[in-house]
């Protein structure tokens, strides 16, 4: 008897210490507390709660929770509450025992739950705040109306004491047109620096909204007068408008530090979504209503000019019939001379009339009974005749008539019969009347569209043979690069290996420009190439070659989009292969980080001047800077006289391009080369 009891006693107490094991390992509270209020029993998940509660094991609750204790021993339903530990909410439930002097506690953390009812409570007030701001906007008579009832509306919905709207001035300054929580006079006449050096200039120039956390700690512009005279301590600003042409910008602010959530920015540039539509509907309505008067204005112009029109109308009308009875008396042996010539013939009077034409004329070009040419202008022929034809034959024909000769011109011209464009060789000269007086202008047309055929056929093969040139050097190159890499392999000096290093960035060097020379001959020009896409691909195959295990450096381009011709862009390639390179090898000891700066403008456009086609090309001056904030150089050196290879061969590559350098010392080294270059038509950017 006495062992079939303590087995099942012993039974139970294990099932018990189970029992109590698996509640102490809960990761949620479970705490039990008598009838009188004590802590009976508390897992480690219990700790928060306890300390809440300022209580521990043995000791008494506070006097409410011991009261809902009492309430729950007592009855036979469960009570639930809300408990806030720290940063951690908990639901907390208190459940009866029954035949039992105590109560179970358990508790379960809800903090995420809160906090996503917290983040839908904000959302559908910003949604409302939304709404409104576009009943407002349908209902508002004046757009300044409009802006001060939805700054006051930003500032309730953000729960802020600030809010205000920019406009951009022309002269990169703001000027507050609308704000809440400002002290009397700044709305409508305070302005606001520009510039990246203030908050509002900063977010036009990074075109992103832009949030402080705390202006006492922030290094990127600095608070203007505005907001230190406010003690304002945190805000962000977005802007009102497109980023490329913004009306202003729209800021809220506060006088406590504050972190802006995602959802305060996105409702921010809502808002000032908003506003811009609204802002540029108002002002389309303004430029509507100015457009209507000025329409107004135009018709009665126009009424008047028609009028005249008509009356110069009527007098073309009897022009036209005296050149008709004047055609009648031609003799029809011209009209049969003209017409056996195999190519067009036209001839026109002094104003450009046509007085007649020969058959290929009338049927090839324009493909028109010679009735309805003759007496009319080549003004009166667009579908055949381009505006550039236009312009060039009225050219000509002043030329012609003004030093009694005229160059063959060529011609783009849409014959009607075929509707397909042909290029012609013209020739004119003048013709007389019997007393001598020049009268007009006879026309030869030659078809040469098969013979321009032929020779654009010979250009392309040209093109396609000096990109094969280029394609080949490029890789005769990279064979000598891979050579070098392979040779330096056979030498274990240090100071020999990295010549063959060097050497071989500089063969990579010119043989990226043969690259970007054989890419760019895609649009038709081998003779230049992008000198921007060449020094980007070239800086970063130094950074590739020269950085291991440094990731503290960083590359820097500001460069202008610029094409440059061989004679140009190969030395000033090697310049920026060599001084690149010395500054990763040597300006960047053992692990110090920084940055690398190649920059390159046009400083200005000089003389223009003529060049082998005709046309005119612009001699552009151009600054080249390549700098780092590393040790910079010793004192003792220099520049100009050194044992260095490489500062050698950068003196020597500037002399070869006729331009000149200086070095700048300080933090970090600078180097500024000042060049000129001509650039044609043909080597712009296509």
């Amino acid at each position: 008897m006495f062992t079939f009891r303590s087995r099942v006693l012993n039974g139970y107490l294990g099932e018990r210490r189970k029992m109590e094991q698996l509640a102490y390992q809960n990761p949620n509270p479970v705490l039990r507390a008598g009838a009188d209020g004590k802590i009976i029993y508390s897992n480690n998940a219990s700790e928060a709660l306890l300390k809440k509660w300022d209580t521990g094991m043995g000791e008494k609750l506070p006097p409410s929770i011991e009261n809902l204790v009492k309430k729950v021993v007592k009855g036979t339903s469960h009570e639930k509450i809300e408990v806030r530990a720290g940063k951690k909410v908990y639901l907390v439930t208190f459940y009866p025992v029954p035949g039992e002097d105590y109560a179970n506690i358990y508790g379960f953390e809800i903090t995420g739950q809160k906090k996503l009812e917290q983040k839908l409570r904000i959302k559908e007030k910003q949604y409302d705040a939304l709404y409104t701001l576009g009943r407002i906007a349908l209902k508002c008579e004046s757009l300044q109306a409009f802006l001060d009832e939805s700054v006051k509306l930003i500032a309730k919905t953000l729960d802020l004491e600030f809010c205000k709207i920019l406009e951009l001035k022309p002269d990169g300054n703001f000027l507050v047109i609308a704000g809440t929580g400002w002290k009397p006079g700044y709305v409508g006449f305070a302005f606001v620096k520009g510039g990246k050096w203030s908050q509002a200039g900063y977010t036009i120039f990074s075109k992103v909204p832009v949030i402080v956390k705390n202006f006492a700690e922030e290094n990127r512009f600095e608070a203007p007068e505005i907001l230190r005279e406010h003690n304002i301590a945190s805000g962000m600003s977005v802007i009102i408008g497109d980023v490329e042409k913004p009306f202003g910008v729209l800021g809220a602010h506060s006088a406590k530090k504050r972190k802006f959530t995602a959802d305060e920015t996105f409702f921010l540039n809502s808002v000032a979504f908003i506003i811009a539509e609204v802002i540029e509907r108002r002002y389309a309505e303004e430029e509507l209503h100015q457009y209507k008067e000025k329409l107004e204005e135009i018709v009665k112009e126009r009424t008047i000019e028609l009028t005249r029109a008509n009356e110069q109308l009527s007098m073309e009308i009897s022009r036209r019939k005296k050149v008709e009875k004047d055609l009648e008396n031609s003799v029809y042996f011209l009209k049969t001379l003209l017409d056996a010539i195999p190519s067009p013939v036209f001839y026109r009077n002094l104003e450009g009339i046509y007085q007649g034409c020969n058959d290929k004329f009338s049927r090839k070009i324009l493909n028109l009974p010679k009735t309805e040419i003759i007496g009319h202008s080549m003004q009166e022929f667009r579908e055949q005749f381009s505006e550039e034809t236009l312009r060039e034959t009225e050219y000509n024909d002043k030329i012609l008539l003004k030093e009694g000769k005229s160059l063959p011109n060529e011609l783009k011209i849409k014959c009607a019969i075929d509707g397909q464009l042909r290029d012609f060789l013209v020739y004119k000269a003048t013709y007389s009347n019997l007393a001598g007086e020049v009268i007009g202008i006879v026309g030869v047309m030659l078809d040469i569209t098969e013979r321009k055929k032929a020779e654009k056929a010979l250009l392309k093969t040209e093109e396609i043979r000096k990109k094969e040139i280029h394609h080949r050097i490029k890789n005769n190159l990279q064979v000598i690069s891979s050579l070098l890499s392979l040779q330096a392999e056979n030498f274990s000096d240090k100071k020999v290996k990295e010549s063959f290093h060097d050497s071989q960035n500089r063969v990579i060097s010119m043989s990226l420009i043969h690259e970007e020379l054989y890419r760019t001959g895609e649009t038709g020009d081998v003779e230049s190439f992008d000198f921007k896409a060449y020094i980007q691909k070239l800086a970063n195959e130094l950074f590739r070659s020269y950085v291991v295990g440094n990731k503290d450096l960083h590359l820097k381009l500001d460069m202008e989009n610029v094409f440059l011709g061989m004679d140009t862009g190969i030395p000033l390639g090697i310049i920026i292969n060599e001084l690149v390179s010395n500054s990763l090898k040597h300006a960047f000891p053992g692990e110090r980080g920084g940055e690398v700066n190649i920059r390159l403008h046009r400083l200005h456009n000089g003389e223009n001047r003529s060049c082998k086609d005709q046309d005119t090309c612009a001699i552009s001056e151009f600054l080249l800077i390549v700098s780092d904030n590393g040790t910079g150089l010793p004192e003792n050196i220099d520049f100009r006289n050194t044992s260095s290879l490489g500062l050698q061969l950068v003196n020597i590559l500037v002399d070869q391009i006729g331009g000149s350098i200086e070095l700048k010392k300080g933090e970090g080294t600078e180097f500024r080369i000042k060049f000129r270059e001509e650039v044609c038509p043909e080597k712009k950017q296509k």
